[in-house]
């Protein structure tokens, strides 16, 4: 379970969902609720997953990289691992500051346990206030949020190593 912005859970809204599944379990008319709740979430979500601004992710192993894809790739830090043409851009990026780039590490580290429409949405999550941030010149025919980040996060780590 995550919050619906990726990020981890907090004490505050595990307890809301879970005192809202009792509310979600309770007989006629409460259960009906709680599983039509369900069918008309796009995320599957309960009662208490869209109050506390949660959702519940399972593991696709078909759409897991097999450990020899993971070890036997030259790069093994899957931030820096392409999957998408370079973006070409230009920018100036030394107004990015570290926190702003290891979000975008996070995010390219764990996109995979994304289905496609949400990896998207939160590539462009991720990209827009950056991308007002530095104002980046590019190519529309090309570009596309995931490889901008990927193009980006080579190109600041070429220039940046180990600065904090």
């Amino acid at each position: 379970m995550i919050r619906e912005d990726g990020r981890p859970v907090t004490f505050w809204e595990a307890a809301v969902r879970n005192l809202l599944r009792s509310f979600d379990v309770m007989p006629w008319p409460f259960y009906s609720i709680g599983l039509i709740s369900v069918f008309i979430s796009a995320r599957d979500q309960r009662v208490g997953d869209m109050v506390a601004g949660t959702v519940v992710v399972r593991e696709r192993e078909a759409e897991a990289p097999a450990f020899a894809q993971v070890f036997g790739a030259s790069v093994t830090d899957a931030a820096l691992r392409r999957s998408f043409q370079p973006v070409n851009f230009t920018a100036n990026l030394n107004a990015l500051t570290e926190s702003e780039i290891e979000v975008v590490e996070t995010f390219l580290r764990r996109r995979w346990d994304l289905a496609d429409g949400p990896r998207q949405w939160m590539a462009w999550r991720v990209a827009i206030p950056i991308m007002f941030k530095i104002r980046p010149d590019y190519e529309l025919a090309s570009f596309t949020y995931e490889g901008f980040l990927e193009e980006l996060l080579h190109r600041y780590r070429a220039t940046h190593r180990f600065i904090e």
